[in-house]
């Protein structure tokens, strides 16, 4: 064989071994089962969804890693000041303003009670008259056809939201989301058992469905700073 020809099959086989490399590190961004919207938007296209339509204009990226609940409270308090008379002075709330007015650390997230609580401190400061209630998932039957219900209940009005702390991996199936997220519920379409959220990680994600029972399972976790289940919060404007 000759000096040109080895170097020609060195070259060859470096680059079948390259690329067999790179592609056992491939990992998928979406496990089969998570549906991004542009693959499925008939339903938004074809239903009221007052919440997708609500939350959309306002759908920001987190500022940091840590910011998941605090870009979801901005989200949510826009949204819901679209029936409040504004005036010209009213800015929209940033993620930056949220955590001035309400003097939030955020450094190390949100618990689900930590998130309850800012959330309805949120409320009052601008101006809103409504509830707050946090579910810590248990993962009971009973407890799983309370939330399908504050599903169904929180698809038919933009007058109630329900932010979502979940573990990511469960959603994407991202091994390295395996880490307590929070994001906004953008729908529920209560034929199918699937629910939208618009995760708030705009860096490598987009609104995407997961069936009932993942949303279920993704709550059902354990935040082990606090040693308790994740969950969700229903905000009820009146």
């Amino acid at each position: 064989m000759t000096s040109k020809k080895l170097l020609n099959n060195l070259i060859i086989a470096s680059l079948f071994i390259f690329t067999t490399v790179l592609s056992a590190e491939v990992k998928p961004k979406y496990v089969a089962s998570t549906v991004r919207l542009f693959q499925n938007s008939e339903y938004v296209r074809k239903n009221p969804a007052p919440d997708f339509w609500a939350l959309m204009p306002y759908y920001v990226p987190q500022q940091d890693g840590s910011a998941c609940g605090i870009a979801s409270m901005s989200m949510l308090i826009n949204a819901a000041r679209v029936h409040q008379n504004l005036s010209a002075s009213d800015a929209l709330v940033t993620q930056k303003s949220l955590v001035e007015k309400l003097k939030i650390d955020y450094s190390k997230g949100l618990t689900l009670d930590k998130l309850g609580e800012t959330t309805k401190k949120a409320i009052l400061e601008y101006g809103f008259n409504g509830t707050v209630e946090v579910i810590h998932a248990d993962g009971t039957s009973a407890q799983s056809k309370k939330i399908r219900e504050l599903l169904i209940k929180n698809e038919k009005s933009d007058r109630n939201f329900i932010l979502a702390n979940y573990l990511q991996s469960e959603f994407t199936g991202d091994p390295e989301g395996a880490v307590g997220h929070i994001s906004p519920v953008a729908g529920f379409d209560a034929k199918n058992n699937k629910v939208l959220l618009m995760d708030v990680d705009r860096e490598y994600y987009e609104p995407y469905w997961v069936s009932l029972d993942t949303f279920i399972k993704g709550i059902n976790t354990v935040d082990q700073s606090v040693k308790l289940n994740r969950g969700i919060v229903f905000v009820e404007f009146q």
